[in-house]
């Protein structure tokens, strides 16, 4: 992949899946995280609980990073992590609005993974980013759409 090209997730990654526990949804990031070449920016959507911070760990490790360093910077607003890539975790539940943050600046780094939490809070999607959307379907199951944005 030529440096700084977005990278496309595409089948059997995209799809919808049904994990029944957390660590169901650790692996099915984890799995992605492992098949990560170049940039990748995922827009994590879902309510309170659903999953979106196990799913950033699950990515973190298939990065290389140790999961257990990736809590969500709801207070800190975005974290960085070393591993394979650098991987950005940014987490806009605080916010009404991304503007004024630099996620632009982190958006444009080449080779680096971002993982959005609440972004539904973005004025409009970056191109080229996987929506990854965690639904509640009972205390231990989840529906996790995963599609790539125009």
């Amino acid at each position: 992949m030529a440096e700084g090209q977005t990278s496309v997730v595409t089948s059997p990654v995209a799809g919808e899946f049904i994990t029944r526990s957390a660590e169901d949804t650790f692996a099915l990031a984890r799995r992605i995280g492992e098949r990560l070449e170049g940039r990748a920016i995922f827009l994590l959507t879902g309510d309170l609980g659903a999953g979106k911070t196990v799913f950033a760990k699950g990515l973190a490790a298939g990065l290389g990073i140790d999961p257990a360093e990736v809590t969500s910077p709801s207070y800190t607003l975005t974290n960085i992590h070393e591993g394979r890539r650098r991987m950005y975790h940014v987490d806009l539940y605080r916010l009404e609005s991304a503007d004024g943050i630099g996620l632009d600046e982190i958006l444009e780094e080449e080779n680096a993974v971002v993982v959005v939490e609440w972004a539904e809070r973005l004025d409009r999607a970056p191109p080229d980013s996987i929506r990854v959307k965690l639904e509640y379907l009972s205390n231990s199951e989840r529906r996790i759409s995963i599609q790539q944005s125009d």
